[in-house]
């Protein structure tokens, strides 16, 4: 008998170390966006940033520039005419949901969720979105939220995403 109720507290003792341990202010907040203003207001060219989590890289003009995938987030356009000096790159293009790219005789061809986007990449300093073809790929709404297991620290089963998508993490 007296092991049974010993049991029933060791029990009772590490249910409630678990119950704080997984208490939802270890969660970060989404960040939500609606379809329709991801596919008007992206890709966006924005000046370099630093590569935190490289991705796949892929190489334009013989190895002359390259582009360096940071998954969910977008595309690293790295002039790499002096080898060895790649610090941040020369612009970023903003894609969220974007996972791969190809390129091709002077166009850059990537994800976004399920949308496919071209850019015009023979300009560089000029990129331009050409088009986007929608629902080309099965979509996730969740994908940055599966992907991101840093900052989901906790399921967020309870959100209504019929016309959104999580894109990023606030700090």
């Amino acid at each position: 008998m007296k092991k049974g109720v010993m049991l029933i507290m060791i029990g009772a003792i590490m249910m409630s170390g678990c119950e704080e341990k997984y208490k939802y202010n270890d969660c970060h907040e989404p960040i939500m966006i609606e379809q329709s203003k991801l596919r008007s207001e992206y890709p966006k060219v924005l000046p370099a940033q630093k590569i935190v989590k490289a991705g796949k890289i892929v190489n334009y003009k013989d190895g002359d520039v390259l582009f360096i995938n940071e998954r969910n987030k977008g595309i690293h356009v790295v002039d790499n005419r002096i080898k060895g000096e790649v610090t941040k790159g020369d612009a970023f293009i903003q894609i969220p949901g974007n996972i791969d790219l190809a390129v091709k005789d002077g166009y850059l061809y990537a994800d976004s969720f399920s949308d496919l986007v071209v850019l015009d990449i023979r300009d560089l300093s000029d990129i331009k979105v050409v088009s986007r073809k929608e629902s080309v790929f099965a979509f996730d709404p969740l994908q940055v939220d599966r992907e991101d297991s840093t900052k989901n620290k906790c399921y967020m089963r309870n959100i209504q995403l019929t016309s959104k998508v999580i894109i990023g993490y606030k700090e």
